[in-house]
């Protein structure tokens, strides 16, 4: 089962915000709630045998991100996650845990889907908001080929939007490849956390 507690990454104050999981194999919701408007506590019990979603979402907030398998945690053994919440402010940026490419592709998987509704509902909730969709990769490989990729992979991200009636005058992305990590590459893990795509807020009227 999964404890977690949201705040807001500021000043620390406990946020009822709304809990959304998400099973990735069937894109169905598995629980939706609120976080307890006092603590920001919040308990979900889950099935085994499936990789999931969260995604935690407030207004005036940007929405968070995460996914999980029960398999590699103890039974009986709550997975204990701890949620900042970032006021929506220029410069901010939100790392999308959901979206998911095959190794050296650009096609977005269907396992993304969810994470994509998010995005596509955060840009209609706020108008005023423009972003920058940013891809990034490990160091494995050539680096002209990872920074094509990147820039594939965002723009992936950024042709859903606007198949999604996002206005392109919103929207924009740009590719890194592999020169702005943000853990070491000499680890799976480490590597799993270079390949990402995320946005950035560039403008808000």
């Amino acid at each position: 089962y999964i404890k977690g507690i949201v705040y807001d990454q500021e000043n620390k104050n406990k946020l009822a915000a709304l809990i959304d999981i998400i099973d990735l194999k069937s894109n169905l919701s598995i629980y939706s709630g609120y976080a307890d408007e006092v603590d920001g506590q919040f308990l979900v019990t889950l099935p085994k045998g499936s990789d999931y979603s969260l995604n935690v979402s407030k207004e005036g907030y940007l929405f968070y991100s995460e996914n999980f398998s029960l398999e590699k945690y103890k039974d009986g053994v709550p997975i204990i996650l701890e949620i900042p919440l970032q006021k929506i402010a220029l410069g901010k940026k939100v790392i999308l845990k959901n979206i998911f490419f095959d190794t050296n592709k650009f096609d977005l998987k269907p396992e993304s889907l969810s994470e994509l509704d998010k995005l596509v509902r955060f840009l209609k909730n706020y108008p005023n908001v423009k972003i920058e969709i940013d891809g990034h990769t490990d160091d494995v490989g050539n680096d002209e080929a990872n920074m094509l990729l990147s820039i594939n992979r965002a723009k992936s991200v950024y042709d859903f939007l606007v198949q999604h009636e996002i206005k392109i005058e919103r929207l924009s992305y740009k590719g890194f490849g592999e020169t702005s990590p943000i853990s070491e590459n000499n680890t799976l893990e480490g590597r799993a956390n270079n390949r990402r795509t995320e946005f950035t807020i560039t403008e808000i009227k």
